[in-house]
């Protein structure tokens, strides 16, 4: 599935590639909790609609015994090898929302307040989004809060409906 929408203040397009997997275990399990250390260079983000990252990795705290991971193939590779994980790469299509209007556009299609002071880069929260399962995830404030990056997960049968919907929002806005 293509999408992109390239506008002057808004852009959405298929996040850059790398390897997704579902991590499943407790923060509080020492051995999990370093194991994740270890394989991804950060540790668990341990609170609910938090981040970690590193250079090698990114978690994206998802339930309380739940997380997504995105890294390279060699921290997959080895996570796959010693922890609960499921690739989850090919199931899930994440598209990048960029620029001044992107939280505009994307407070049409959920509830969550998208506003600075209460959604600050690296909070991840799941929620319906236009009527499809998401997690949204602010990777990147942008410069004086006024370009902010998102991420938003879905699961890759949707991507259609999505780019329809998402075209149809931003027709809607005047973008």
């Amino acid at each position: 599935m293509t999408l992109r929408i390239a506008l002057p203040d808004l852009h959405v397009d298929e996040a850059p590639a790398c390897r997704r997997l579902l991590l499943r275990g407790r923060a509080d399990d020492a051995v999990f909790a370093d194991e994740v250390r270890w394989t991804f260079g950060t540790r668990l983000p341990a609170r609910p609609c938090s981040s970690t990252e590193s250079d090698a990795a990114r978690c994206l705290w998802l339930g309380p015994t739940t997380w997504l991971a995105e890294s390279g193939d060699r921290e997959a590779d080895l996570a796959l090898e010693r922890l609960p994980a499921l690739e989850v790469t090919d199931a899930r299509l994440v598209l990048a929302v960029e620029g001044r209007r992107a939280r505009e556009l994307l407070a049409v299609g959920t509830g969550i307040d998208l506003h600075p002071a209460v959604f600050p880069a690296g909070r991840v929260v799941r929620t319906l989004f236009g009527r499809v399962d998401a997690a949204l995830y602010l990777a990147d404030a942008g410069p004086l809060l006024d370009a902010p990056l998102f991420h938003l997960h879905v699961d890759r049968a949707a991507g259609p409906w999505l780019a329809d919907w998402l075209l149809a929002a931003a027709r809607g806005l005047d973008l």
